[in-house]
C-alpha cells in the first residue's frame, strides 16, 4: 500500500495490473480490503486497478470535517491526478458509488464509465425508513435477539445499522458467533475491533454523521447531467431500490440490472457474478467506444446469462 497527502487529508490506495484505468470505491464503516482478493485480482488481469480507503477509513487519516460527497470527490481527484489518470472506469458500492457519480456529474472528462452496485442516492431516495426495507420485519426479529434496537421510522436506516452493528461487536470484544448473510458487516470487520471502532469514533468525533445526510449538490438536476455508460446492479432484497429507478429514469445511458436472491453486499457475497457483470459491461463500453463515439448505443445480450 501506499499513501499520499493532500492539504488536510492523507490517502490510502493501491494500484495493480496493466491496462486501462479502472478505480474501486468502498462504502460506509468499510475500507479498501472490501474488493480484495476476488474483485480486484480478476479485474487487474486485463485492467490497472486503483483502489482506496476514503478519507477517515482504513489507513486514510480522519480529519475533523470533510465527509460529503463533494469533499470525496475532491480526493479522489487529487488522488488520480497524482497517480497521472487523465481518465478512468469508476465502480462504487453504496456510499462509493454516490461518490462515483457525484464525480462524473462534476469531471465528465476524467470518467470513461460508471458501474454503481446498490447506491442510495439522496435526491431520488431522501429517506432511508427502516420499516421500508423489504427484509424490515427478519432483521428486527434478529436484532431484538441481539438486543439492538433501532426506530422502525428511522430515516437514516443504514447509517445506523451499521453504527448498531459497530457497538454490538465492541461489547462482544470481537466475538461474534452469527454466520447470518443479514449480518455481512460483522464478517467484514473480521475478528478484531479496529474497524468497528474506527467507524463508532468517525461518527461520534468528526462531522461524518451530519456530512454523510447532505445532498452536497448532487441534485436531480446535476444527476441528469451524467452521460457516461452506466451500469447500475442493485440487489433484489436491496433497500434502496428506490435509488435504482430513479437512476433508470435519470440516466440517459443506463444499463440496469437486479441481482436474484441477494441484498446489498452482493458484490462479496456472489464476486462472480458481480465480476462477470462487471467485465460484461466494460467489454460493451469498449465497444460502443470504438463503433458508436457519440454514445451509447448498444449492450450485450448476454447479461441476463450471466444471472443464470
Amino acid at each position: 500500500m501506499n499513501r499520499i497527502s493532500f492539504k488536510d487529508v492523507t490517502i490510502n490506495y493501491r494500484s495493480v495490473g496493466v491496462g486501462e484505468n479502472v478505480v474501486l470505491i468502498h462504502g460506509l464503516a468499510t475500507n479498501h480490503s472490501f474488493w480484495h482478493l476476488s474483485v480486484l485480482r480478476s479485474l487487474s488481469m486485463d485492467y490497472r486497478v486503483t483502489t482506496y480507503d476514503l478519507r477517515g477509513h482504513g489507513y486514510s487519516n480522519m480529519t475533523p470535517s470533510g465527509y460529503t460527497s463533494s469533499d470525496m470527490i475532491e480526493d479522489l481527484h487529487n488522488l488520480l491526478n497524482h497517480l497521472g489518470i487523465s481518465n478512468a472506469h469508476l465502480i462504487g458500492h453504496s456510499f462509493g458509488g454516490v461518490v462515483a457519480l457525484h464525480y462524473a456529474a462534476v469531471y465528465p472528462e476524467q470518467v470513461v464509465s460508471l458501474t454503481i452496485a446498490d447506491s442510495r442516492v439522496r435526491s431520488v431516495q431522501p429517506y432511508q425508513k427502516f420499516k421500508d426495507w423489504q427484509i424490515w420485519k427478519v432483521l428486527k426479529e434478529k436484532f431484538e435477539e441481539l438486543s439492538i434496537s433501532i426506530s422502525d421510522d428511522e430515516t437514516e436506516a443504514g447509517i445506523s445499522v451499521l453504527e448498531q452493528l459497530a457497538l454490538y461487536k465492541l461489547r462482544n470484544k470481537g466475538q461474534i458467533s452469527t454466520e447470518d448473510q443479514l449480518f455481512i458487516p460483522l464478517r467484514l470487520w473480521g475478528s478484531g475491533n479496529r474497524s468497528a471502532e474506527q467507524w463508532i469514533r468517525l461518527l461520534q468525533t468528526t462531522t461524518a454523521k451530519k456530512d454523510l445526510t447532505s445532498l452536497s449538490g448532487l441534485t436531480l438536476k446535476k444527476l441528469s447531467t451524467i452521460n457516461q455508460p452506466t451500469l447500475t446492479i442493485y440487489g433484489e432484497k436491496s433497500s434502496v431500490l428506490q435509488s435504482f429507478q430513479g437512476l433508470r429514469k435519470y440516466l440517459p445511458s443506463c444499463k440496469a440490472i437486479i441481482v436474484p436472491h441477494v441484498g446489498h453486499f452482493f458484490p462479496i457475497s456472489r464476486p462472480k457474478i458481480f465480476i462477470k457483470l462487471v467485465k460484461q459491461f466494460l467489454l460493451d463500453v469498449d465497444y460502443n467506444r470504438q463503433t458508436f463515439p457519440h454514445g451509447v448505443k448498444s449492450f450485450n445480450k448476454k447479461y441476463s446469462e450471466i444471472l443464470k
